[in-house]
C-alpha cells in the first residue's frame, strides 16, 4: 500500500467507528413507538413509527449480519398514512458500519413527503480504501461497489453472494412488505422479480450516498440524493454520468467535514457543477437559486470536529435542531428529495400510470 493509501486508510478508521457509534448511540430509540418520533419532528401531534424488519425475516438465505452491533441489524420503513401519497419509493443506504436507524430524522422528513421509504440494511462494513488505496485496477471500487449491488464475484476484497446483495435485500423486502400490507402495494416498486429502479429515488451519508451514486451510474433510477458523499474514494474512476442524467444528481455536505476535498472531486466528476456552485441552505431557501450542490456550515450537535461536521448532515444524535426540534437541515433534505427543486430534463420521469390507482399517481415536475 502506498503512503498516500495508509493515511487515507488511518483516516478513515476514525470516521467508521464514529459514525457506528453514531448511528448506534443510545441516545437514538431501538424500539416503535419510542421518544425520538415525538420530540424532533415538526409536527409532533402527528408522530411517524416506522416498522422495523430483520432482513432474514424477508428471506432466510440472507445471511450477513454486522459484526458491529449485530442487534441493530434491521431495515427500518415508514409510510405516511396522512400525507398526500407520492408514487416514488425513496431508499436511504447507511454509511460506512451504520445502520438505518441512523437517520429517522432525515427519513420522517422523507415519509411526509408523501414518499414511500425504506432504510435499508446492507453489507456496507468492506473498506473500500484498504483494497485499492495504490492498486493499479482502476475498476477496484467499481467492482467492489458492483459487488455489493448484484452479488455477482468479481473483486477480492468481499464476498457477497446473490442474497444478500443489495438487489436481493430490496426485492425480497418489497414482496415482504406487500404480503404484510397489501393495501399498500408496495410491489408497484418491482418489476420482472426485480427492483424497477425508474421509480426509486436512491439516497445514503458517506459511504452510503457513494454506493447510490454508484448505483446511478449502472441504473436509470428517479433520483439520487447524496449527503456528506460520495465517499471515501477520492475522484472515483467510476464517478461519471453513466444511466441516470446528471439533472438528477444533488448533493448536500457540510464545509468543515472530513471528507469535504473527496466529495468536491466526485460531485465534480458528475458534472453537478453546471447547475450553480453549491449554496450555504442555512443562508438561503428553496429553491437554492437551481443548484444541485448544498454546503452547509451549521454547527452540528456534540462538537464541532471534523467528524461531528460529517454526520451532522444526516445522523441524528449530531444533527442541528431548531429550539422547537425541527431539524435545521429539513428545507434541504426537503430539495434534495423533490421538493421545491424542479427536476431538469426529466421528460422521462414520469409515472407509470399502469402501477397505480386512478387518483393516486401524481405527475407535477419536480415532486416524483
Amino acid at each position: 500500500m502506498t503512503t498516500i493509501g495508509k493515511r487515507r486508510l488511518v483516516a478513515l478508521v476514525p470516521i467508521a467507528l464514529l459514525v457506528a457509534c453514531g448511528s448506534e448511540s443510545s441516545s437514538l430509540p431501538s424500539a416503535p413507538g419510542s421518544s425520538i418520533a415525538a420530540d424532533h419532528v415538526a409536527d409532533a401531534s402527528a408522530p411517524l413509527v416506522p416498522r422495523i424488519i430483520a432482513p432474514q425475516t424477508t428471506d432466510p438465505e440472507i445471511d450477513w449480519i454486522p459484526t458491529v452491533r449485530p442487534q441493530f441489524n434491521h431495515h427500518y420503513v415508514w409510510l405516511d398514512p396522512s400525507a398526500p401519497r407520492r408514487p416514488k419509493l425513496v431508499v436511504f443506504l447507511p454509511g460506512f458500519e451504520g445502520k438505518p436507524r441512523c437517520c429517522q430524522l432525515l427519513l420522517g422528513e422523507a415519509a411526509r413527503l408523501g414518499y414511500y421509504v425504506i432504510g435499508l440494511m446492507y453489507p456496507n462494513e468492506v473498506n473500500i480504501l484498504s483494497p485499492c488505496a495504490g492498486s493499479p485496477d482502476p475498476d477496484c471500487a467499481a467492482n467492489i461497489r458492483l459487488e455489493l449491488l448484484d452479488g455477482v464475484d468479481r473483486s477480492s476484497a468481499l464476498s457477497i453472494n446473490h442474497a444478500n446483495s443489495i438487489d436481493n435485500r430490496l426485492t425480497k423486502l418489497l414482496l415482504y412488505l406487500d404480503s404484510h400490507f397489501p393495501s399498500e402495494r408496495w410491489s408497484r416498486f418491482l418489476e420482472d422479480g426485480r427492483p424497477d429502479w425508474s421509480q426509486i429515488l436512491l439516497s445514503g451519508h458517506s459511504y452510503g450516498a457513494g454506493q447510490a451514486a454508484f448505483i446511478g451510474t449502472v441504473r436509470k433510477v428517479s433520483r439520487v440524493a447524496m449527503i456528506s458523499g460520495p465517499a471515501p474514494e477520492e475522484a472515483a474512476a467510476w464517478a461519471s454520468i453513466g444511466r441516470t442524467p446528471a439533472a438528477k444528481y444533488f448533493a448536500l455536505y457540510h464545509q468543515r467535514e472530513t471528507w469535504t476535498s473527496v466529495i468536491t472531486a466526485n460531485v465534480t466528476a458528475l458534472d453537478l457543477d453546471r447547475f450553480g456552485s453549491p449554496v450555504a441552505p442555512e443562508l438561503s431557501e428553496p429553491p437554492y437559486r437551481g443548484t444541485h450542490l448544498l454546503a452547509t456550515d451549521l454547527a452540528p450537535r456534540g462538537g464541532t470536529d471534523l467528524a461531528t461536521a460529517h454526520l451532522s448532515t444526516a445522523v441524528d444524535p449530531f444533527t442541528p435542531l431548531a429550539p422547537d426540534g425541527t431539524p435545521l437541515l429539513r428545507d434541504a433534505w426537503r430539495y434534495l428529495l423533490g421538493e421545491g427543486g424542479e427536476l431538469q430534463d426529466d421528460n422521462d420521469d414520469d409515472v407509470d400510470v399502469a402501477k397505480w390507482s386512478p387518483g393516486e399517481a401524481r405527475t407535477e415536475r419536480g415532486t416524483q
